[in-house]
């Protein structure tokens, strides 16, 4: 990488740091061009010169989420032969990811629809759609291959099982985050040992009872 493009990635690594701390505060629609260059320390005219629409910049924060969400949950398929002990390092891995990337997680279970406006926004939007789908893709493969153990009995296909898991995680985790104190205080159980429980009845129905 040459001098120019390395500094960059800098301008454009800090404007993406400081739009996604104002999406986590004010949210996307709350958070203007004027937020972005002020908390990024840049003029509005600087900012332009490396994203032209506020879209481009959700859009960037987007991809560069699905593609570290892609790298950590593939770490953790290969980091852990045996099935079970990897479903439960993906759904680890999923909330952990949620905890440090909540706007990259939204898009990835679809909680955020993707503007798609301008070249270079559909462009990036493509980007998304392909790395969501390498991951669906993998998890589908995970589920095959504990078919093949003998663990996984649903005649549910691959895919339909996978967009399944993200509906029924995504529920969980959000309601964790909006009713924590009321889970404690109704169950006694933390936010983590709620999320984990909850991973463990989603894997149940997936599994043989005997297991």
């Amino acid at each position: 990488m040459s001098k120019k493009q390395a500094l960059t990635e800098f301008h454009r690594g800090s404007i993406l740091a400081a739009a996604e701390r104002l999406f986590a505060e004010k949210g996307i629609e709350k958070t203007t061009m004027d937020d972005i260059a002020r908390v990024a320390e840049y003029s509005k005219a600087t900012l332009y010169v490396y994203f032209q629409s506020k879209e481009e910049i959700v859009n960037a924060i987007l991809l560069s989420g699905m593609v570290l969400l892609k790298k950590k949950i593939h770490e953790a398929l290969e980091g852990n032969h045996e099935w079970l002990q990897a479903y439960d390092a993906v759904c680890r891995t999923i909330v952990r990811f949620y905890d440090d990337n909540p706007t990259a997680y939204d898009a990835a279970t679809g909680a955020i629809p993707l503007a798609q406006a301008g070249e270079t926004v559909q462009k990036s939007v493509s980007d998304i759609l392909r790395v969501s789908s390498e991951i669906d893709a993998e998890l589908a493969d995970f589920l095959v291959r504990g078919a093949e153990a003998g663990l996984v009995h649903t005649q549910v296909p691959p895919i339909e099982m996978v967009l399944l898991f993200w509906a029924a995680l995504a529920g969980m985790v959000r309601t964790a985050d909006s009713r924590e104190a009321y889970i404690r205080e109704r169950t006694g159980l933390s936010r983590e040992d709620f999320l984990h429980h909850g991973a463990r009845m989603l894997l149940h129905s997936i599994t043989r009872a005997d297991q």
